[in-house]
């Protein structure tokens, strides 16, 4: 395409100096060849660009799909302290808008970036064959393009990192918005979210009509770049004719050429906004796929059957990047096959023992052991595969309620799915569902309760068969009835299974064979129901928030 594009200047010149030299005799065969050798030029690079443009879609969108793999890839092999400090918007705004930005304009850039080189070169390269000092002449506007594009990009770069960073800033509060409108609506905070969004619009907004300008000010400046270039070319080559050291032919060619060796600086320049504002969002997507993935130093495997259950946290101290302690010296042992329950008043570090058993975080002090062997020491997979976390918040996903089941253990059979279902006391209500196990559902779906949604997440755990069970207020978001339920199904689930149990509803731990009472990352008291409300005053307090006074066998 870029060497058809040369041939027709040079014809034109050809032609001028045959009429020129003709002495009114127009040699009409002549001039009719020049122009079907321009014609053939013609489709030839009419061909060439028609494949230049199937190429340039296909680039685009594989670019596109490639970058948001690898995006994805990235993103969920990060650490949960890095999920925990970023919302979830912002990495949405990555994954759909900046991929899409800089998948699709890099995809069309590189072509036109090598076309425009080429170009460049091989007009160039023929200009100084024709005549070398026109060729310079044509030449002496380079450094100024070069400085003035320079000086804009600078500052337009800068622009459209501050633009991609508001967008991001602005997805993430709509999708924290959509998310909780419940919580949005209850409390007749539509307002003032409608002012948040507002002020976040017109801050896009300000940074999108500055990066605008600025980036648009690169196709004017170019143009008035290549038309004092074309004025040289014309100026010099005039005064040449007029000293017999070239002809008019060639003349008429390099102004020609002089405005297609400036054409692939303007058809960039034409693209700078849109390229700026790929190279800001490429630069964001980079920058998550270059974070390191979660560290697992882990190199003794661990079979998840033949575990046995017993862990021993020693000396285990931990905080949240700078912040104080949130555990203190913790040391506890759970006997394989035992039922521990943690209790303490909100804050004081239960959830995020579950954490470091699960090494979603590793402690800046102490250790835990698993069957005596530390689990820093074991691969992550292989330590998650041993243990079930049932959460008070439950997640279920796209897909149909058997899929939801065996999230877990993709390739368990119906039967085993049905099996879990039963376990965990939800197979009743499912069958009674229009579909059964093939009932579809999503994060947002209402169809099912609260309590529903916890039996599911329970036989996803049954359907695990861990040998440890990790319960985080699992009853503590349903009514009595429901929690009954959910603690005849967990009974069963525990069975034969080191279990750890948090809860707020001590009725839920009265019958563990012993009880942790935390309070600020630190253990005040160990025991059972009965020892407890004797001995230990926090414990009392804990029971007379949940109903019971010191004196009852339970606390509900």
């Amino acid at each position: 395409m870029t060497a058809a594009g040369l041939v027709w200047p040079w014809i034109l010149g050809q032609a001028t100096n045959v009429i020129v030299d003709s002495g009114g005799a127009v040699p009409w065969g002549r001039l009719a060849a020049l122009l079907l050798g321009g014609l053939a030029a013609s489709a030839l690079g009419a061909a060439a660009q028609a494949l230049n443009g199937l190429a340039t879609v296909r680039l685009s969108v594989g670019s596109v799909k490639d970058m948001r793999r690898a995006l994805f890839a990235a993103v969920v092999r990060l650490p949960v302290a890095r999920h925990d400090g970023t919302r979830h918007g912002e990495f949405m705004s990555r994954l759909a808008n900046d991929t899409a930005s800089a998948g699709e304009t890099l995809g069309q850039g590189i072509l036109q970036f090598i076309a425009s080189c080429l170009s460049l070169a091989m007009t160039l390269a023929f200009m100084l064959w024709l005549n070398w000092r026109l060729a310079l002449v044509s030449c002496a506007t380079v450094p100024l393009a070069y400085a003035a594009g320079r000086a804009i990009a600078r500052v337009s770069r800068r622009l459209y990192r501050a633009r991609q960073a508001a967008i991001g800033e602005i997805n993430a509060m709509a999708e924290e918005m959509i998310s909780g409108q419940h919580t949005v609506q209850a409390f007749c905070r539509e307002p003032a979210a409608e002012d948040a969004f507002a002020r976040l619009s017109d801050r896009v907004r300000a940074l999108a009509l500055r990066a605008d300008v600025v980036g648009g000010a690169m196709g004017p400046v170019m143009n008035a770049v290549g038309n004092l270039g074309y004025l040289l070319v014309a100026a010099a080559g005039g005064w040449l004719v007029l000293l017999g050291r070239a002809d008019v032919g060639l003349v008429i060619a390099f102004l020609l050429y002089a405005r297609q060796f400036g054409r692939p600086v303007n058809e960039l320049a034409s693209q700078f906004t849109q390229i700026q504002s790929a190279i800001a969002g490429a630069e964001r997507v980079f920058r998550t796929m270059d974070e390191p993935p979660e560290e697992d130093a882990g190199r003794i495997p661990l079979d998840p059957a033949a575990v046995r259950g017993e862990i021993r946290f020693e000396g285990v101290r931990f905080r949240y990047g700078d912040g104080p302690d949130v555990i203190r010296g913790f040391s506890l042992d759970i006997p394989a096959g035992s039922r521990v329950a943690i209790v303490g008043e909100t804050g004081s570090g239960k959830t995020t023992l579950i954490s470091l058993l699960a090494r979603f975080y590793d402690p800046q002090e102490g250790r835990i052991l698993l069957d005596g062997v530390d689990i820093r020491d074991i691969p992550k997979p292989d330590l998650r595969r041993a243990i079930a976390i049932v959460l008070q918040d439950v997640r279920l996903f796209g897909g149909t309620i058997a899929e939801n089941i065996a999230f877990g253990c993709a390739d368990a059979t119906p039967e085993r799915i049905e099996a879990a279902a039963r376990l965990a006391g939800a197979d009743g209500f499912v069958r009674r569902l229009p579909r059964g196990y093939d009932t579809p559902i999503d994060q947002t779906d209402t169809a099912l309760s609260q309590g529903q949604c916890q039996l599911l997440s329970i036989a996803r755990a049954a359907l695990a068969d861990p040998r440890i069970l990790v319960l985080d207020e699992a009853t503590s978001s349903v009514d009595t009835r429901t929690e009954l339920r959910i603690q005849e199904a967990m009974a069963r689930l525990l069975r034969g299974r080191t279990s750890i149990v948090i809860a707020h509803r001590l009725s839920t731990v009265r019958d563990a064979d012993r009880i942790v009472v935390l309070d600020r990352g630190e253990i005040v008291g160990s025991g059972t129901h009965e020892e407890l409300l004797r001995s230990n005053a926090p414990y009392r307090r804990l029971c007379g928030a949940a109903g019971a006074g010191p004196g009852a066998s339970g606390g509900s």
